[in-house]
């Protein structure tokens, strides 16, 4: 069991539409990092470009966005409730295959009222897959 496994229980996704696999940084309030994991086989994958399976972006964004729920709790086991409420910019600068471990990172960059805006990036094997901005509505967090 990992050291924040109860934070990650808390998120209201659960499999197969549960992402984040593992959180290794926590800040509340401020940042979080955290991987998604891609096996070989993954229900991701089934007729996702069968003859070239990749993530599909919109999963990368997904992960991102429930990964960035996490930095707006106080403390783990704390009900997560909030919506992907936009997408201010997102730029795929590579594509995401079979068997892939992606690093990610989300900052909150402003919150305002029940909204909050983040910085989010992901990588894998060190370099940057997507990055960009988006807002998560209907948050709620101390």
């Amino acid at each position: 069991m990992g050291k924040y496994d109860q934070l990650i229980a808390s998120l209201p996704q659960k499999p197969p539409f549960l992402f984040v696999d593992e959180v290794s940084e926590w800040e509340p309030f401020q940042r979080v990092r955290g991987l998604a994991r891609f096996p070989e086989g993954h229900p991701i994958f089934t007729n996702h470009l069968p003859s070239e399976p990749l993530v599909p972006g919109v999963i990368l964004i997904e992960a991102l966005a429930q990964l960035a729920g996490l930095a707006l709790v106080a403390e783990a086991g704390q009900p997560i409730r909030g919506y992907l409420g936009e997408v201010v910019r997102a730029r795929f600068r590579r594509t995401v295959g079979p068997g892939a471990t992606v690093e990610l990172e989300a900052r909150l960059v402003q919150r305002f009222g029940l909204a909050a805006r983040f910085e989010v990036a992901a990588e894998v094997d060190g370099a940057i897959v997507v990055d960009g901005e988006i807002v998560l509505v209907g948050a709620k967090g101390s």
